[in-house]
């Protein structure tokens, strides 16, 4: 399932991708627009829906009543329903059958059905018409939508060197005190522990608090839907393509902002660009020109934390600075991290003198690319709660700043990196 979404067979198996919860309101949206139909135009003819009742119903002719067509949508409606929603099957032979059924019966019908010329046979034929193209508009969801975008989810998470495209979340950032204490962020065997099974989490959870046991949930739910973010195949606008870096964007379904992705590759390896996003994030304003003060106020379990950032502002003193409550998870799956974040509510950290920013979820996704580097994709979810300032103005300074944050992170990784050859030869 795909983020409150996908679902694949072994990745994510209790969750409904959104495609496949589309697809199964066109199916509902199919019984009752019949239904409604069907009563209204009984109604019109009988004059009572007591008597549109007896004559169509009860007193059932397959040439002369049309609540068949009500039924036949109900029979394919529940069929699907109950094959792709609640076993949440990917055969097609399903579809096939109610589609070649409901089709053969609605001609038979056509050609059969009489009726007197004092009932209007437009709105009769009109349904029939109507009960056609749903049916079929359900068949192209589910080929166009609903498999194409689960079969890209499986085939991006299954090969052992995954599709060359990912995400990635959080700002850059820049400048603060060397005065900070650096181990809160650092796991407590001080590198990469080793990536906690589904059971060993689940148990890790049962283990939290009420509170964290909700926050967990949360971050399980970022993360799906951030999968969800870096495999959506369509909407998506490129916004630069420079250095290496490439920057896309897309409105949102469900909220005003837009959403961006951005991709870039690295000479290093995942441990190392995992501890330099995850281990070292205390150390970020070192190095990351968009954050001003960043603070580690929970550690939950070794894969989930609570840390508090600040962002600078931008777009000309249009956009201030804003603060950032975030919920952190990461997930190790086969070669490719997630590193996950999203904004909560929480009376942890009270707002301060800065306006609260918005961050749903987002993250970083990084694996082996065929090149032999490391491929990663930033996924920026932000929403500055800004109704009178231009989109524009947003969208340019974001990709301003997700530029920037992948040219110092790469700055970064090549001192990482050349800090760890030098200590090398120096030990041996």
């Amino acid at each position: 399932e795909l983020a409150g979404n996908y679902i694949t067979d072994d990745v994510i198996p209790q969750r409904r991708s959104t495609a496949r919860r589309m697809f199964s309101i066109c199916c509902i949206f199919d019984l009752l627009l019949v239904s409604i139909l069907w009563t209204i135009i009984a109604i019109n003819h009988y004059g009572d829906l007591k008597t549109a009742y007896k004559k169509e119903i009860k007193e059932f002719n397959f040439k002369d009543s049309m609540a068949d067509l009500m039924l036949l949508s109900l029979a394919r409606c529940t069929v699907l329903i109950i094959h792709y929603w609640v076993i949440v099957s990917k055969l097609q032979i399903t579809i096939a059958l109610t589609t070649i059924a409901s089709t053969a019966y609605m001609f038979v019908k056509l050609v059969l059905f009489t009726r007197d010329r004092e009932w209007n046979n437009f709105e009769t034929y009109a349904l029939l018409l109507i009960s056609f193209l749903l049916c079929w508009i359900e068949v192209w969801l589910f080929e166009s939508k609903v498999l194409k975008i689960e079969n890209q989810v499986s085939r991006y998470l299954r090969p052992k060197y995954p599709n060359e495209h990912s995400a990635l979340l959080g700002p850059p950032v820049n400048s603060s005190g060397s005065d900070f204490n650096y181990s809160a962020f650092v796991t407590p065997s001080a590198t990469i522990p080793p990536t906690p099974g589904g059971e060993r989490l689940q148990i890790e959870a049962a283990a939290l608090d009420p509170r964290g046991q909700m926050l967990f949930n949360v971050a399980v739910d970022a993360h799906a839907e951030l999968k969800e973010t870096v495999l959506w195949p369509d909407g998506w606008t490129t916004e630069l393509d420079k250095d290496g870096v490439k920057i896309f964007s897309r409105a949102q379904r469900k909220a005003s902002n837009r959403i961006f992705l951005s991709e870039s590759h690295f000479l290093c390896s995942l441990e190392d660009l995992f501890d330099v996003l995850y281990n070292q994030m205390g150390q970020v304003t070192e190095w990351n020109q968009s954050i001003l003060e960043v603070e580690m106020l929970e550690r939950f379990t070794q894969n989930l934390d609570l840390v508090y950032t600040v962002g600078v502002g931008g777009g000309a003193g249009l956009i201030k600075s804003r603060d950032f409550l975030t919920l952190r998870y990461w997930l190790k799956e086969r070669d490719m991290y997630y590193i996950v974040s999203r904004d909560i509510n929480d009376p942890i950290k009270p707002a301060s003198k800065y306006p609260r920013g918005f961050n749903g979820p987002c993250g970083y996704v990084f694996f082996p690319a065929l090149d032999g580097s490391v491929k990663l994709t930033y996924v920026v979810n932000v929403d500055l709660k800004l109704p009178l300032v231009p989109q524009k103005v947003i969208t340019s300074n974001l990709v301003d700043v997700v530029h920037e944050f992948h040219m110092s992170l790469r700055n970064k990784m090549d001192d990482y990196v050349e800090l760890k050859r030098r200590t090398s030869l120096y030990s041996s």
